[in-house]
């Protein structure tokens, strides 16, 4: 005759956390790094909830490319929008999962205590022509926020007329590091890069009518034999909860 026992708490504890924790998977992300930030503080609370661990492998958009062409196997892979498009065409990604995720424009940065009009399209050509000297990332490391600053300076009338004081930043830390420094008066860069330096502040996005967006995809690769967890956790990133979170980082939640 079997005499009925009660379990001690703690032994009852890890019956009840063994599902979760087998169930666990460990996403590996490969993305953009202009999203890092705001993804890392979401998938912190989104493990809290899941017990799903995830880890960000984030480069600049021209590297991303780089690493899956070399055969780097990824989870889940965030990018310009083009660049998983074309990796679509090439049959990379599970189908229908391409999905868009968020954008991010061009700001300006300054050094702390300084103030910039960005209120109209007029005041903010008047502080640009007014600084002394700009900046913005060179383009050859493989990024965009170069070529995008490029474009909202021809979006207010003022490639030429910024040419002479312009001097490109070889890299975002050393660019924002230089206005820091007073070297620099002013700096176009992505919203979300923004600051990147102590000394440096966001002085704000540029105008809608002037913006130029990179637009960030997300798209699942057909090596993720397993899709269920990254499925999750895109819909996590899309929650309205986790809207704050991406503003704060300076990015736009876009998609569903």
């Amino acid at each position: 005759m079997f005499r009925q026992c009660r379990a001690a708490p703690w032994i009852a504890a890890i019956f009840m956390l063994a599902p979760a924790a087998s169930g666990a998977a460990e996403i590996k992300v490969l993305n953009a790094n202009a999203l890092t930030i705001a993804m890392k503080e979401l998938a912190a609370d989104f493990t809290k909830e899941t017990g799903h661990q995830v880890s960000f492998v984030g480069v600049s958009p021209g590297l991303v490319d780089q690493r899956l062409k070399a055969g780097e196997v990824y989870d889940l892979v965030i990018n310009a929008k083009a660049s998983i498009e074309a990796f679509e065409k090439e049959g990379r990604w599970q189908a229908g999962s391409r999905r868009p995720l968020a954008r991010v424009g061009i700001g300006v940065a300054v050094r702390d205590g300084v103030k910039v009009d960005l209120s109209t399209v007029e005041s903010t050509r008047k502080a640009i022509l007014e600084a002394k000297t700009i900046t913005h990332s060179e383009s050859t490391g493989g990024g965009l926020s170069g070529i995008n600053a490029q474009k909202v300076l021809a979006n207010l009338g003022l490639t030429d007329a910024v040419k002479p004081k312009l001097k490109l930043s070889p890299n975002l830390a050393d660019g924002q590091a230089m206005i820091a420094r007073g070297e620099i008066e002013l700096g176009l860069f992505n919203v979300s890069e923004i600051p990147r330096a102590p000394g440096v502040v966001r002085a704000g996005p540029v105008p809608p009518e002037v913006q130029v967006y990179i637009n960030y995809d997300a798209a699942v690769p057909v090596t993720n034999a397993a899709p269920e967890p990254v499925l999750a956790l895109l819909k996590y990133f899309h929650r309205p909860a986790s809207r704050a979170v991406w503003e704060k980082a300076g990015l736009e939640i876009v998609g569903e």
